[in-house]
């Protein structure tokens, strides 16, 4: 199966584990890239996004556009989405504005979404990820099939 890993770029380590762990598996795995260029230096993705929080310019945002961009191509090529929702900032199972337009996007194409883990209650659009119904794995990736 072709799978799209969605997360936080907070959590770029563990979706590039997940992805050798997918591929080992027999998927394809896509996912958003490790590292962006900056002002013509290569930067670490989570580095770009505190970069672009501190200081919010056309020019960050366009590269902010651009990855949104690729992703979703990424989104219609694969089988599959896997939301890597870990814990992050004392939320449980952290989804990001940024990854619940792309639960949107795939549940609009069709695709089939597994969610790491169920997601908290506290999460402001709970009822709307829930509604999109994704198949919790329970951080087991044996369920994706």
């Amino acid at each position: 199966m072709k799978i799209t890993i969605c997360s936080s770029a907070f959590f770029t380590k563990e979706v590039y584990e997940t992805k050798l762990k997918l591929e080992k598996m027999g998927h394809e795995v896509l996912v958003y890239p490790e590292n962006v260029d900056v002002d013509g230096k290569r930067v670490h993705i989570s580095e770009y996004y505190k970069m672009r929080k501190n200081n919010l310019t056309n020019y960050l945002l366009k590269i902010k556009k651009d990855l949104i961009n690729a992703h979703i191509k990424k989104i219609e090529k694969s089988d599959a989405i896997l939301v890597l929702n870990l814990d992050k900032d004392g939320k449980e199972g952290y989804i990001g504005g940024n990854t619940f337009l792309e639960m949107g996007i795939a549940h609009y194409l069709n695709k089939k979404i597994f969610l790491w883990k169920k997601p908290s209650e506290k999460l402001p659009y709970f009822e709307e990820v829930m509604s999109l119904n994704p198949t919790i794995i329970d951080e087991d990736l044996k369920k994706i099939k």
